[in-house]
């Protein structure tokens, strides 16, 4: 096999598109760490950190495709634009969990690192985000499983990430870099609601109890509009309140995007839809997360 086939299939097997929404928030705990204390900020640790991350995100997604693709609750993965190489048997189950080991030993050594730099509160998200990782599709716990999949979503690619960036750059509690990354994790959990409610029937047979399941798709699509809204009045809301600089307001622009979201997703019972929506749902979590970023980058530049 040639390097570059390799390197496209594993690519591809490690979902690499959807790595954006872990390391977007690592770049706003990190602006917003620069934006406090420039004096002091250090570009090996965030870096680090960052590398950290992203690596236990992509050890979550093999987990995920791994006890996905041995319970057969494929869903609707063959139509993700990220095309899975183990559904189409160019990597095996042996591999994945080989990849799986790899990346957790990344996150985990970098932990252990940071540990030793910054202190305990690290083993607290550390331990967080390892539970995550480990238990989202995995047995005994599946937390994908029970009703709280989205919701471990909303945690994981929103305050954890954004808050444990900047107190791992910062050694400091601040209560900004929580509430500006609700709008990323909500986004990031939508992306999983949008996923979910086209999986509907797929998840049923599985027995697994998604926010769609447990109150139908009708439901879980209004559900997605309120959280949209929620998620959009909470940049507002910070703002009046001058918790974030007024440039965090441009996080706003993507309101016709997020119509576009709901909009693709409420015809859920057309299948053709799911790209579509997907792909607008990632768009939307990420188009909010490089402007956020934006805005702080403008608040310092000036």
């Amino acid at each position: 096999m040639r390097l570059k086939e390799w390197f496209i299939i594993w690519f591809k097997a490690a979902r690499a598109p959807f790595l954006v929404v872990s390391f977007i928030p690592c770049i706003l705990g990190g602006i917003i760490a620069y934006y406090h204390f420039p004096q002091t900020f250090d570009w090996f640790v965030f870096i680090l950190v960052t590398i950290g991350i992203v690596s236990a995100h992509s050890a979550a997604d093999f987990i995920d495709d791994y006890f996905d693709f041995k319970t057969g609750n494929l869903g609707n993965k063959e139509k993700q634009f990220h095309d899975s190489p183990l559904i189409d048997g160019k990597v095996t189950l042996r591999k994945v969990l080989i990849a799986t080991i790899i990346f957790l030993t990344i996150a985990i050594g970098i932990g252990i690192f940071l540990l030793f730099k910054v202190g305990m509160p690290v083993i607290i998200m550390m331990a967080i985000g390892a539970f995550i990782v480990l238990f989202y599709t995995a047995p005994p716990i599946k937390l994908n499983y029970r009703g709280i999949g989205e919701t471990m979503l909303f945690i994981a690619f929103g305050p954890l990430t954004v808050f444990g960036v900047y107190f791992v750059l910062t050694n400091n509690f601040s209560i900004e870099p929580i509430i500006i990354s609700l709008p990323l994790g909500i986004f990031t959990m939508n992306v999983g609601l949008v996923s979910n409610i086209f999986d509907y029937f797929d998840d049923i047979s599985s027995n697994k109890k998604s926010i769609p399941v447990r109150f139908g798709q009708l439901l879980a699509t209004k559900i997605l509009t309120i959280v949209i809204f929620i998620a959009f009045a909470s940049i507002i809301t910070v703002v009046i309140l001058g918790l974030t600089p007024v440039w965090t307001l441009i996080g706003l622009l993507p309101m016709p995007l997020a119509y576009q979201v709901v909009k693709a997703t409420r015809n859920y019972e057309d299948n053709n839809n799911y790209t579509r929506a997907m792909t607008k749902a990632i768009a939307l979590t990420s188009i909010t997360g490089i402007l956020l970023c934006f805005s702080y980058g403008i608040e310092i530049l000036i």
